[in-house]
């Protein structure tokens, strides 16, 4: 048996069972695990391509490009860092070893992922802003990159100051206390509700404001101010947000009820965390220019493997062409002198 495993029935190292609280099943918890370790892989691949499609695609505004990077980067990171470490608290959880995650690695890691999925929500929240601004007020100027810069430094910045008050208040021992619990729900509720509430109005007014400029378009016959219809980068976010909505909404509701049972809080951040892989792949596949520069890339990328290997062909076959023109040439002349010295001794 591991030295460091702990078979008893009150094995709790990280509080994540109340007193007398039933432990969460172990297929629970295994099969949490396989999801955790999955959306590391596929989460990490799937919005590394979105990245690099935003980063490479030539049609792409730099200011959309930076408020993008505010997306799909705390997505990456967050799939990188955080959901190992929420790997071996399953591995802990599972197999009874209190020693394989500490509780001050467990909560620098909530922290952390706290930080940049409040940066993610709120960088979508403001693509969705700028674009339904920029549709209902056309001749405004447009968010420069200065602009766009400043406008995710800022987001992130309040979502680590909240984060670090929150661990303030944890390395106080007040996290647990009435108004500590009713100031971190009024926080969650700013720092998630709020942003897909805003990012779902955002949306409904571009798709109105769309409409109204079709129906202004067909009346007077020439072309209207605004536009009337919604760019591929609108549409691919549009998908990311729709997809958060169907992920998230469960996860608010979970966070805005008291305290629940921990294959409660297993259940509903499996459901959470899956839009972390749904969300690059939908975005890259609604986006028609994405998807056709990913496509091309992957193919050019086949014929530039596949071509070294013709090369080698070509080249082997030129040589022996080579090599037999060079023996006809030798043959030649050897011909030729035999016959300049026949001749030769003819005339002696």
């Amino acid at each position: 048996m591991d030295p460091t495993q702990d078979d008893s029935e009150e094995y709790n190292p990280l509080d994540l069972y109340d007193l007398h609280e039933v432990k969460t099943p172990r297929a629970l918890l295994w099969a949490a695990l396989v999801h955790c370790y999955s959306v590391a892989i596929l989460g990490t691949i799937g919005n590394a391509l979105a990245l690099w499609c935003v980063e490479t695609c030539t049609k792409t505004r730099r200011p959309v490009k930076v408020l993008l990077f505010g997306v799909f980067v705390p997505s990456l990171v967050i799939c990188l860092v955080t959901r190992p470490v929420d790997g071996e608290e399953l591995l802990s959880n599972i197999k009874h070893q209190p020693h394989r995650v500490s509780k001050l690695v467990s909560n620098i890691n909530t922290v952390v992922y706290s930080i940049l999925a409040q940066t993610e929500l709120a960088s979508m929240t403001a693509v969705a802003t700028v674009r339904a601004l920029s549709v209902w007020a056309p001749q405004r100027p447009r968010l420069g990159l200065r602009g766009a810069a400043v406008l995710v430094f800022a987001l992130f910045m309040y979502s680590t100051f909240t984060g670090l008050g929150l661990v303030g208040l944890m390395l106080l021992g007040e996290l647990n206390k009435p108004w500590a619990v009713t100031l971190v729900s009024a926080l969650y509720f700013i720092n998630t509700t709020m942003p897909a509430l805003i990012t779902g109005g955002a949306y409904i007014l571009i798709i109105y404001a769309i409409h109204r400029n079709k129906r202004r378009l067909a009346a007077r016959q020439h072309h209207p101010q605004g536009a009337t219809s919604m760019d591929q980068a609108t549409k691919a976010i549009l998908a990311v947000f729709i997809s958060n909505l169907i992920f998230g909404l469960p996860h608010s509701i979970y966070h805005l009820m008291v305290r629940q049972p921990y294959y409660m809080h297993v259940i509903f951040h499996v459901i959470f965390s899956t839009h972390f892989v749904v969300d690059p792949l939908a975005f890259v596949w609604l986006n028609t220019g994405y998807r056709r520069h990913f496509f091309s890339s992957v193919k050019n990328v086949t014929k530039n493997i596949s071509h070294p290997t013709s090369s080698f062909h070509k080249a082997g076959s030129a040589s022996r062409s080579d090599h037999h023109h060079l023996q006809l040439s030798t043959h030649k002349q050897e011909s030729l002198g035999t016959s300049h010295h026949a001749a030769e001794t003819i005339e002696t």
